[in-house]
């Protein structure tokens, strides 16, 4: 992501409406863990202990996971790069809040994406809820175009982007283990919003599509039965979810350059993840196994009406680190919005050994099939390709609340014209505030 934050004048007031949400208690007395019993018995996410490492005494704060605040920063470099984007940084704002069985807020404000989410029950005792969600896609100064091959599209850069507020009902209970965040959920969510466009391309004959109202009608589903450790890691247990989307855009035109993209007023859509983590056999909880999926199609497609779920982005995979995180599909060693497929699947596996109690090396392989397109016989048209990956992480917890990752991918199938296969280094600090 090459853009500049931008946190809008509506989450600062978002922010200060949080003020009933319950506080955090860190009263408790603290047990003491030794270093084994850490690595073969790990404390879960969030939960407060005294042990020593290397002869020093250490005690690490309990965090009340029903309130949470964290930002991360960090770039992605990729090489050979793809046309303007050697390097990538990106900052995003996690909020999170579920004092109750009756409420859940959580938001991801990253640049000029915000996606924010917020639930309660219909009454105290009721697992039918009243859903309200507000996305927004803004860059208004920035011409883009879809990459082909690397190679950034230059005859069809366009300004554009979206508002989408929402507002449904659903059914949402807490599930086993239940350590605040795991949960049974599926919303009805209608959401009215509007689609625009600023300034084209000057040449090469593209035709903008005119700015219209959208309205989407999804349906969401979410099942969180993971058990997080210390750096909030995907321990063992799984996660499932899908979104099912029905789109209409009254009036869309046909567009693109010399107007060749047909006018599709309908649209429809559907992704699904799986997500699985568990010790490896024999080898003792130090041993992780982390596997998943996630898949992709549509009918109707264009780039501007695919949601965030059908837009293949790189960087490091978050693998349910967050109650909704593993919905996004990321396919390692690929830039950011590189790919808007009509179809995709992305299969990945991971082992991850604890090293210490507070630091994990990743390594890390898979393969995903989407047709991006190509230049063939000196025209533009999609082709199913198959992009094999691997990748090694090292992800280590630092004082104050700071995690740091570094991540390196390989792409053998991600051919940039002309010069190589795709190469991605990440670099990604967080922390909790």
């Amino acid at each position: 992501m090459n853009e500049k934050i931008r946190l809008s004048l509506g989450l600062i007031l978002l922010m200060t409406g949080l003020s009933w949400f319950a506080p955090v208690n860190a009263d408790a007395p603290l047990a003491f863990y030794s270093q084994k019993e850490i690595l073969e018995k790990g404390p879960t996410a969030g939960q407060g202990l005294r042990t020593e490492f290397l002869g020093r005494k250490i005690t690490i704060v309990p965090i009340d996971r029903r309130s949470i605040n964290a930002w991360s920063i960090g770039t992605t470099v990729n090489f050979p790069a793809p046309s303007g984007r050697p390097a990538e940084p990106f900052g995003v704002l996690y909020l999170w809040r579920r004092p109750d069985r009756q409420r859940l807020f959580h938001a991801d404000i990253a640049l000029v994406y915000n996606n924010l989410f917020f639930a309660k029950a219909l009454t105290e005792d009721s697992s039918f809820e009243w859903v309200t969600t507000f996305e927004n896609y803004t860059l208004p100064w920035l011409k883009q175009a879809e990459l082909i091959e690397g190679r950034d599209d230059k005859d069809s850069r366009v300004e554009w982007g979206y508002v989408r507020p929402g507002f449904g009902v659903g059914y949402r209970r807490g599930v086993s283990p239940f350590h605040v965040d795991n949960m049974f959920a599926l919303d009805f969510i209608i959401e009215p919003g509007f689609l625009y466009f600023g300034n084209r391309q000057k040449s090469g004959g593209f035709v903008k599509p005119e700015d219209t109202f959208e309205l989407r009608t999804r349906l969401q589903f979410r099942w969180d039965a993971l058990t997080r450790n210390l750096l909030f890691l995907a321990d063992k247990g799984f996660a499932l979810g899908a979104d099912g989307v029905w789109g209409y855009r009254p009036g869309w035109n046909d567009w693109g350059i010399d107007a060749r993209e047909a006018g599709r007023d309908q649209y429809t859509l559907g992704t699904a993840y799986g997500l699985l983590a568990a010790p490896l056999p024999f080898l003792g909880d130090r041993h992780r196994l982390v596997a998943s999926v996630n898949g992709g199609i549509g009918h109707h497609l264009d780039r501007f009406n695919r949601t965030v779920t059908q837009r293949l982005s790189g960087g490091v995979n978050p693998l349910g680190q967050e109650y909704h995180s593993t919905v996004y599909p990321i396919l390692p060693g690929a830039t950011y919005l590189e790919f808007f497929p009509d179809h995709y699947v992305i299969g990945y596996g991971e082992y991850r050994f604890a090293a210490t109690f507070f630091s994990y090396l990743h390594f890390y392989g898979g393969g995903a099939y989407l047709n991006p397109q190509k230049i063939k016989g000196g025209d533009t048209k999609r082709d199913d390709t198959f992009m094999p990956f691997v990748g090694a992480r090292i992800t280590t917890g630092l004082p104050g609340k700071l995690q740091l990752v570094v991540d390196y991918a390989h792409n053998f199938g991600l051919k940039r014209r002309g010069s190589g296969y795709g190469n991605q280094i990440t670099i990604w600090l967080s922390g909790m505030f």
